[in-house]
């Protein structure tokens, strides 16, 4: 089930059908409000913040994050933004370090359609970042993570990427192809 399980919660469906795709997004994402969390989806998001960070911190012991925070003290941008394990940078670092650490070993949740499959907390150190660097709520970072997911869990639903052969999106034309041997 998505956060916000179906479409007639979304703003009048018939007007957003006219819209870009962009704006009925942005649509779905201002109308969105704290009390259709219900409290069932509200210990769902819960566990799944949870599950967030348990994976993330699993994976600071990584290479690739090691890596990032060298790259991070010599470059680093001031900011007020959390990183997971420590420190503080700018949004858009701890964006990519928090989402990677959240990612890394691939424990977290999983959202299955027909044509796909997602993981919704992807989504979860982007929203981290953004909502410590807006200074939002916890009710409001929770908002924002179920929009997230929602969004996510709609493109799945209606891009069928596994259909093509794909597991992910980004899978077949990011994976090097092994070259045949000539005879």
């Amino acid at each position: 089930m998505t956060p916000f399980g179906s479409t007639a919660q979304m703003p009048d469906p018939q007007a957003l059908k006219a819209q870009p795709a962009v704006a009925r997004i942005a649509a779905f994402a201002v109308a969105a409000r704290p009390e259709r969390l219900t409290p069932e989806i509200r210990q769902l998001f819960k566990r799944n913040i949870l599950d967030s960070l348990g994976c993330a911190i699993a994976a600071l012991p990584g290479r690739p994050f090691a890596a990032l925070r060298e790259q991070f003290e010599e470059y680093r941008a001031p900011g007020r933004c959390t990183l997971i394990g420590g420190g503080k940078t700018s949004v858009d670092q701890a964006a990519l370090f928090n989402s990677g650490l959240t990612r890394y070993v691939d424990l977290l949740d999983s959202y299955m359609s027909p044509g796909g499959l997602a993981h919704p907390s992807d989504n979860f150190g982007t929203v981290l970042a953004a909502a410590e660097y807006a200074d939002a709520s916890g009710e409001d970072f929770m908002l924002a993570l179920a929009v997230a997911y929602e969004i996510q869990c709609r493109f799945t639903a209606v891009v069928p990427v596994r259909t093509k052969g794909s597991t992910t999106p980004c899978s077949s034309p990011c994976r090097p192809r092994r070259r045949r041997a000539s005879s």
